[in-house]
């Protein structure tokens, strides 16, 4: 299967049921992160983190349906996408 890098956002809403559930899933797949970023947002009582995961395209559908399963949490991914330079249909 090709390897293909993804963005994930993943919203953690119920900090107190959902963050140790999300920290120890994300712990338990470290090896395909290639970027995590965390931002707290207190004032709203939910906090965000933004992945770089590099997996396949149905390895990634797995670890979002399993991280979308944890309650009070929400998941988006995207497939990232970038043309070499060069590579355009302009002329």
């Amino acid at each position: 299967m090709e390897q293909k890098r993804h963005i994930v956002t993943i919203i953690v809403y119920d900090i107190d049921k959902a963050f140790q559930p999300v920290s120890d899933f994300l712990h338990d797949n470290a090896k395909h992160i290639l970027m995590r970023v965390g931002y707290p947002m207190r004032d709203w009582g939910a906090s965000v983190i933004f992945l770089i995961m590099e997996l396949s395209t149905s390895e990634m559908g797995a670890f979002s349906g399993k991280l979308g399963m944890i309650p009070g949490v929400k998941v988006k991914t995207q497939t990232l996408r970038i043309d070499k330079q060069g590579d355009t249909d302009e002329d």
